[in-house]
């Protein structure tokens, strides 16, 4: 464990997850004082727990959006193809 200025800080860098190198705990100032195997063996536990971050949602606004400036350059090209027919 490392001592920080007025905290206790638990590092765990053996996380078998693909994801993280190494997760940080910072220990509650009354569990300070706790056996360290103990504190080891929770945080060990928490962070084999945890295998992959949760998908970030998309919103219906932000698909709508994006449907929206599709057609419209779609729309766009067609009317630049067709004037473009027009002047040839």
């Amino acid at each position: 464990m490392i001592k920080g200025v007025n905290k206790q800080i638990l590092e765990v860098t053996n996380t078998e997850n693909p994801y993280f190198e190494k997760i940080i705990f910072f220990v509650k100032p009354e569990y300070k004082n706790e056996d360290r195997k103990k504190l080891q063996k929770e945080a060990e536990s928490l962070a084999t727990i945890t295998q992959k971050p949760p998908r970030t949602k998309i919103s219906k606004k932000k698909v709508l959006a994006t449907t929206g400036y599709c057609a419209l350059f779609t729309l766009a090209g067609f009317a630049l193809s067709y004037l473009i027919n027009l002047i040839v």
